[in-house]
């Protein structure tokens, strides 16, 4: 298959080298200097790898994903199909898939769940849209657990995007906890609470989590606002205690509402 590139960073080089490895022909495009991996061909504009191609990865920012589909829209060949992989949002990833279709062409919206260069074009996506079923067979064949949902393009996007109040909440949850624990010198025993809490039965956390913010919520407000004076004393940022305390104080207005 000829596969094209838009978007040659490191996440379009891993993907790109592994299609190569892959045995497809490959182009890409890129309007900064960046190497090309071994195997792909450079070519000097979105138009003409979209042109040559019978799929073309966008790998680009997300405040891209519309203007890049607008130019692909000109240039695409009825029935080859378009796969953005940005994290732009459910409404871009609509938009860009208008303006394909209506020039003939297919379009998949793909969601990459975790870093790339960790473990490369296996990592795991979500794909939604149109040609979800050749954009998934494709991933499936370089090794990614790939995750169908029905629905129209912005679909996958949206899952993401919910993922993500988790993952990257937590992520910083994280980081001001080390930082805390560092400024207190126990950053060994906080690595330690930490690790304790995301193992164990996960089902049974995930409700504690929510039944017992909802149930303590009055409690632990003030115990969060104490966190925050803490490490304020510390010299550490507090923009996650802060906000989770500001949730528990919208928690505890509503149960104080219906209760």
């Amino acid at each position: 298959m000829r596969v094209g590139f838009i978007g040659l960073g490191e996440a379009g080089t891993i993907y790109a080298a592994a299609v190569v490895a892959a045995g497809h022909e490959v182009r890409g495009f890129d309007p900064a200097p960046t190497p090309a991996p071994d195997g792909v061909e450079r070519l000097g504009s979105v138009e003409e790898v979209v042109a040559a191609s019978e799929l073309t990865i966008v790998l680009t920012g997300a405040a891209l994903s519309r203007s890049v589909a607008d130019t692909a829209a000109g240039a695409i060949a009825p029935g080859s199909v378009y796969a953005d992989f940005t994290t732009a949002t459910p409404e871009d990833m609509l938009a860009a898939e208008a303006g394909i279709v209506s020039a003939g062409g297919r379009f998949a919206d793909v969601a990459i769940l975790g870093p790339v260069p960790v473990k490369g074009a296996a990592t795991e996506t979500i794909v939604s849209g149109g040609a979800a079923d050749v954009v998934g067979e494709l991933l499936g064949s370089l090794g990614s657990d790939v995750e169908r949902v029905a629905g129209p393009a912005g679909t996958a996007t949206s899952r993401k995007l919910l993922r993500s109040v988790l993952m990257k909440s937590l992520a910083t949850v994280v980081v001001e906890a080390l930082e805390a624990g560092r400024a207190a010198g126990c950053e060994d025993w906080v690595h330690a609470q930490i690790a304790a809490q995301l193992s164990g039965d996960a089902d049974a956390k995930i409700e504690r989590y929510e039944s017992g913010s909802r149930k303590h919520a009055v409690r632990r407000a003030h115990e969060m606002q104490s966190v925050a004076e803490y490490l304020g004393r510390l010299g550490v940022r507090s923009e996650m205690s802060s906000a989770s305390g500001r949730v528990l104080e919208r928690l505890a207005d509503e149960q104080q509402q219906t209760g």
